[in-house]
């Protein structure tokens, strides 16, 4: 997970089985978020809001590219990411 993942990362799931040893191994930090009144938020800012508002608008975004290929994937992430950060396509071109 290192070249892929930082290790300043955190990993926040439901709790399943599948994300406790892979969170180890990577030596990322794994908080358990869960769905009922009580465990939505974990160590005070970890909160399942902000993950399906995350999902909600990646969705959203990548829809109208009708399924996109996977080898692509990465490159729609970062493009998500400039317009999340508010960014404009002037302001990409003056930067680089």
């Amino acid at each position: 997970m290192k070249p892929l993942v930082p290790g300043d990362a955190v990993l926040c799931s439901d709790g399943a089985n599948g994300y406790k040893n892979p969170a180890a191994t990577g030596g990322l930090a794994h908080f358990v978020v869960g769905s009922k009144p009580g465990t939505r938020v974990a160590s005070g800012c970890y909160h399942i809001q902000n993950v399906n508002s995350l999902h909600a608008r990646y969705k959203r975004f990548i829809k109208p590219f009708c399924a996109p290929a996977t080898k692509n994937l990465s490159g729609y992430i970062r493009w998500l990411e400039v317009r999340l950060a508010g960014m404009q396509p002037a302001d990409i071109f003056r930067t680089a």
